[in-house]
């Protein structure tokens, strides 16, 4: 594992791109604690062994610790050839792109620039340059938004504040169902994650972000779509230990009492 404090190149990287954003006093980047979090979800919920990454770095993100996913990819492409490399770092960022309407590009950025500063030292052959998604958005975004929101949300009960989103703010309510739904997590579902997957992805950033009501919704519709409560659970027991390392601790969540509900 390369440490980037004692690497010339990647030191200088961090310093100029990736950890301009970093408050004075945030604790430091913890190989043992946030791949250590990654072990546990895989070796208690090997179903996750696609997503278990991208939720480590999306909750970093939500915490507003996104100059540690650089490191993260790091660590875990140390020993990876480049075809194993291109399907992690596809992963990931394919799990930026779904998760930044709800957390801000702002936020992504140190985590592009971080990932792409261990690409720059390693080469290109370690990334996927792999294109899902035409230059444009089209009507069959709109139509596979309006689809997979219906699917996410079905049986969570939100029709009645979304007609009234879709009444007075329609066009916000337009956008995230054409492109945050259609153009972005519909496109990732093509060939990178399964719809429970990229779901359990998008709730783990918004149980991140400390959004109490809305995870509870979201974590009813990850339920719905297959995710089973002992993986919730997981996911929610690293997202809060993420939380928690970052000075922003989160609401215990009773992930059986949403399920009953």
């Amino acid at each position: 594992m390369t440490k980037w404090d004692e690497n010339e190149f990647m030191s200088e990287w961090d310093r100029k791109y990736v950890s301009t954003n970093v408050k004075p006093g945030s604790p430091l980047y913890s190989t043992e604690l946030l791949l250590g979090l990654h072990r546990e979800l895989l070796t208690s919920q090997p179903q996750l062994k696609d997503v278990a990454s991208a939720i480590i770095a999306t909750a970093c993100c939500a915490v507003g610790r996104a100059d540690v996913v650089g490191r993260i990819f790091d660590d875990l492409t140390a020993n990876s050839d480049p075809a194993e490399s291109q399907q992690i770092f596809l992963r990931l960022r394919e799990a930026l792109t779904i998760v930044f309407p709800y957390v801000g590009m702002p936020t992504c950025i140190p985590a592009c620039y971080g990932m792409i500063g261990v690409i720059q030292r390693k080469g290109e052959a370690y990334a996927s340059t792999r294109v899902l998604r035409s230059a444009t958005i089209t009507e069959e975004d709109a139509r596979m938004g309006q689809e997979l929101r219906s699917r996410v949300y079905k049986g969570v009960g939100n029709s009645e504040i979304f007609g009234l989103m879709d009444r007075y703010f329609t066009d916000l309510f337009t956008t995230s169902t054409v492109v945050t739904w259609g153009y972005l997590i519909a496109k990732a579902n093509e060939g990178v994650f399964e719809p429970n997957e990229s779901h359990l992805i998008v709730a783990s950033t918004i149980i991140a972000l400390g959004a109490t009501r809305q995870s509870k919704s979201h974590i009813k519709a990850t339920l719905g779509l297959g995710n089973s409560v002992e993986c919730v659970n997981a996911v929610i027991r690293a997202v809060s230990e993420i939380a928690y390392w970052a000075g922003r601790p989160i609401d215990v969540l009773n992930v059986d009492s949403i399920a009953s509900s």
